[in-house]
């Protein structure tokens, strides 16, 4: 009997490892994983980056004064010339009576100085009056003459700046924003509106320095636009161009990549992406993973490696850029070896 009671005990025994075993295997199985791939094809980068309008401008006034007109808004199309807005001008306009009056005078003073020197002088040549006195005479006239010329030029910079309380577009384009309302303040240099040219659009991309040298000067470079109409999302640029100044913090560099005239459904802002076309390098290509199996946690990048026998292992990476959904990787992984798609499922793994 105890025989037969050990033999039934070690039957639940081995039928329980097995389950286990089993419960393991199909945990084991429902493991997504992904190849570490390698990429020899090195012929475009890609880049991300907004569209720019070549043209575009924020107009601030450059005079203080009560705004009294804006009858433009956001999105209106305004022709080169048509007024965007207006400042009060009854102070400015009262200083330019003022300055007229102050020139009328000093007018007079001049007529005057002139007759008085004229008169002298003639009194000199018939030896009525010393020559000290003439003298007196032309410099009183010189003096009126620099006052009536001063007085002048204040009166033209009055009337200039009478003039500068009225702001006009000053090329045919579209209203971004308008930064103000009837009744508010403006101070010189303080944005009222910005105002672009759409038929002139650009792509501005962000490049790391390491590919600066790598980067070819073609003449056509794909643009993809995602969020634009379905015949605007891909397009071809004509012209490259890289500035000469890499940012100190992030070591990128931008290039500008035009786009063809009078684009409909693109507008400055929108994301874009350039395929842009790189020499292939002496290496052995790249390393890229899938971006959603990767672990961020602060400074810590990590991915997790399944092996053969498929148990998941936790190993720090050292990423590059992200290159649509994938993610170049330049330590910590190999060509073949397999990573798991679901960090989170892969860390409660058993």
């Amino acid at each position: 009997m105890r025989l037969i009671k050990q033999f039934q005990w070690k039957f639940v025994l081995i039928i329980a490892i097995a389950t286990i075993g089993l419960s393991n295997a199909a945990h084991a199985g429902s493991l997504a994983t992904a190849a570490v791939t390698r990429s020899d094809d090195e012929r475009t980068y890609i880049a991300e980056g907004v569209v720019e309008a070549v043209k575009a401008s924020v107009i601030a006034p450059q005079v203080a004064g009560s705004i009294t007109a804006l009858p433009v808004k956001a999105g209106d199309r305004v022709k080169a010339g048509q007024l965007l807005a207006h400042i009060d001008t009854r102070l400015a306009t009262q200083q330019a009576m003022t300055n007229q009056a102050q020139v009328a005078a000093a007018q007079a003073q001049l007529n005057a100085a002139r007759k008085e020197y004229e008169r002298k002088r003639r009194l000199y040549e018939k030896q009525y009056i010393s020559q000290a006195a003439l003298e007196r005479a032309e410099s009183e006239y010189k003096t009126a003459e620099a006052q009536n010329k001063a007085q002048l030029a204040q009166t033209g910079a009055a009337n200039v700046q009478t003039g500068l309380h009225t702001i006009n577009a000053p090329y045919s384009g579209v209203i971004a924003e308008v930064m103000a309302e009837v009744g508010d303040m403006a101070m010189p240099g303080k944005p009222l509106l910005s105002i672009y040219e759409p038929g002139n659009l650009r792509v501005v991309v962000n490049v790391p320095q390491s590919q600066l040298a790598n980067l070819k000067q073609s003449t056509e470079v794909k643009v993809l636009i995602t969020s634009a109409n379905e015949t605007e999302r891909s397009l071809i640029s004509a012209q490259m161009t890289v500035l000469p100044t890499v940012d100190a913090v992030s070591n990128m560099i931008k290039v500008r990549l035009s786009l063809p005239s009078n684009l409909v459904s693109v507008a400055p802002g929108m994301f874009a992406r350039a395929l842009l076309p790189v020499a292939k390098s002496g290496n052995k290509g790249q390393i890229l993973v899938p971006a959603k199996a990767v672990i961020k946690r602060s400074e810590l990048m990590a991915v997790y490696v399944v092996d053969k026998q498929g148990r998941p292992q936790l190993r720090q990476v050292r990423l590059g850029r992200q290159q649509g959904e994938n993610i170049e990787v330049f330590a910590g992984l190999q060509a073949g070896e397999k990573v798991a798609l679901d960090p989170i499922a892969a860390a409660n793994f058993k």
